[in-house]
């Protein structure tokens, strides 16, 4: 695609209260976790209840009992720390965290399960570091270097559906719903599917204990 033809791609809007599904307007890239193109209208409705016999599509089984998509007051609070390293420094927001577990997988040197800190950023080489970073969908992880942060990773514009988790947004989609939730990064981030997480409409990675399934 030409530059000004890119330029001017209209960017798709997640449009959602605390009681109602997910409506996409202008999606044109829709993904499952295998990477095949699923279908989408001019207002796509996504699940957001985990109860959808059609996920990732909404079938309206959140009218049976109702949704109330409120954050919960024993959520994990929204809250960036700091971990400066000798070269590099980690920036971590566990209130966005998917437990995607791409950072304890890929570099347990420097994000690790047990202990505290979990992050060492003297870990690994920034190099490795900044590679993990840029595998993580929710948006909980970016670095730096002196006073500048980096966030945004020129992710594809679209949404993913992952495996049993979590709607992967990629590429600057607009969020908007009635209570002013903003991502941490706005270039990627992942929305609660399962109906579970209790920092909605973000996911908070309750999907894993709630053994949901999708996909």
């Amino acid at each position: 695609m030409p530059k000004e033809e890119k330029d001017k791609k209209t960017i798709p809007t997640i449009v959602t209260t605390a009681y109602s599904n997910y409506l996409v307007t202008d999606l044109e890239t829709l993904k499952n976790s295998k990477g095949e193109s699923l279908d989408t209208k001019p207002v796509t409705a996504l699940c957001r209840c985990g109860n959808s016999k059609m996920k990732p599509y909404c079938d309206g089984s959140h009218e049976e009992k109702g949704l109330n998509e409120l954050k919960k007051k024993d959520r994990i609070k929204d809250e960036v720390k700091k971990y400066e390293g000798e070269t590099i420094t980690i920036y971590d927001n566990r209130g966005v965290c998917s437990h995607d577990r791409s950072c304890v997988d890929l570099l347990p040197s420097v994000f690790k399960k047990e202990g505290r800190p979990w992050i060492d950023p003297d870990g690994a080489a920034p190099e490795e570091i900044i590679n993990t970073i840029e595998k993580c969908p929710s948006g909980a992880l970016s670095y730096g270097f002196g006073d500048r942060r980096y966030q945004e990773f020129g992710h594809e514009l679209g949404i993913t559906t992952s495996k049993d988790g979590p709607l992967k947004v990629t590429g600057g989609i607009k969020l908007k719903d009635d209570r002013g939730s903003k991502a941490e990064c706005e270039e990627h981030y992942t929305l609660c599917r399962c109906g579970h997480s209790k920092n909605k409409p973000f996911c908070d990675g309750h999907h894993i204990d709630e053994d949901f399934k999708a996909d």
